[in-house]
């Protein structure tokens, strides 16, 4: 609910400020594939999804500094295992804020846009689930907890279908650790000081009012 409740808020700020001229604003959606660097599971076997809304304020022709917030799936899992047939992951949502730089440019006359910049992650809950039963993380004896903010970096390319509707492909990756690494054979190593959340997502978007 309380997620929802922020979500609904910025809506109404983004056709707020898309009445001003000199904003825009849409809505984003789409899936999300998800690993955690440092965990010992592997692979992008994790799906969930994405969904948001953002706000873009121009600074140049080309170029737009973008706030959005996102309601985002992420942890990891194993695939079945075929001999015990044991499954497990860790399920982790949170609401996603990055701050983006983007420029617009074009490949043969179709439209693009890279995107990039930082992002903070609100912890919402975790969980893992472990043979399709749920458990705390504590109580799965799967290591510490997941701190209740992640911090890092996002990046993205997008084509814009239509001057309101874009596809956007995009990759996250936490720059602090999410939590103390479980086990650390190497101190040394960057990915052994800690769990990283991972993120690949595709997304629709949708841009609201006229485009002049």
């Amino acid at each position: 609910m309380r997620s929802c409740a922020i979500l609904l808020l910025l809506l109404i700020s983004v056709k707020h400020c898309e009445s001003q001229k000199k904003f825009t604003g849409g809505l984003i959606v789409g899936p999300v594939f998800s690993q955690i660097s440092g965990d010992g599971l592997g692979g992008w076997d994790k799906l969930g999804f994405a969904a948001g809304a953002w706000v873009g304020v121009p600074i140049s022709e080309k170029n737009t500094v973008a706030l959005s917030m996102k309601y985002t799936m992420k942890g990891s899992r194993t695939k079945r295992d075929t001999l015990d047939f044991n499954s497990f992951g860790y399920y982790l949502n949170y609401i996603d804020v990055p701050i983006l730089f983007q420029h617009e440019f074009r490949i043969k006359k179709s439209p693009f846009r890279w995107s990039a910049g930082p992002y903070v992650g609100i912890l919402l809950n975790q969980k893992v689930i472990s043979n399709k039963v749920t458990y705390s993380v504590p109580q799965a004896s799967a290591g510490p907890e997941f701190n209740t903010l992640d911090f890092g970096m996002l990046g993205a390319i997008s084509w814009w279908t239509t001057p309101k509707l874009y596809v956007e492909l995009s990759t996250s990756t936490s720059l602090l650790p999410t939590r103390p690494a479980p086990l650390v054979v190497n101190e040394k190593s960057y990915y052994e000081q800690g769990n990283y959340n991972q993120t690949l997502q595709l997304m629709i978007g949708l841009r609201f009012g006229s485009v002049e």
